[in-house]
């Protein structure tokens, strides 16, 4: 795992102030994308289930039975865009979430949208981002001990 640069902790102040102002959007170049996402990793696991999360303020739902994903106070979840709907052209160009399947901690995430997703592969898979459309954002996952 990659120690944090100073680049890595700035992009992720951007994203985490972004979220705190709906109208403001974050700018992540996509050359810091990669800082972002040793970022997310060296947040590490938790042992905190997401009712903590939320009884501190984040934003939880649970997409599929089984899985919960939260954001930071501030940051909303994305709009999910069942189609022919399409994702509002207003959303954050990232979003960072923690998620949980069956009550037990899965991943830090990192979303990032199609028009700053340079191909870079996610660290923690050594995969490229997947798509999930009905977001519009490109999926990278950091487990815990990845």
């Amino acid at each position: 795992m990659r120690a944090m640069t100073s680049v890595g902790a700035g992009v992720l102040a951007g994203v985490l102030a972004a979220g705190c102002n709906a109208a403001q959007k974050s700018v992540v170049a996509p050359s810091a994308t990669a800082d972002l996402t040793a970022t997310a990793v060296q947040g590490g696991g938790t042992g905190q289930g997401w009712e903590d999360f939320q009884a501190r303020g984040w934003n939880c739902r649970n997409p599929v039975p089984g899985v919960v994903v939260c954001s930071p106070p501030g940051q909303s979840l994305p709009v999910v865009a069942i189609p022919p709907a399409q994702p509002p052209d207003d959303r954050p160009e990232t979003v960072l979430l923690k998620r949980w399947r069956n009550g037990v901690f899965d991943a830090n995430v990192l979303l990032i949208r199609p028009e700053i997703y340079n191909g870079q592969l996610c660290e923690s898979t050594a995969a490229p981002y997947a798509y999930i459309g009905v977001l519009g954002y490109f999926e990278c996952a950091h487990a815990p001990g990845k």
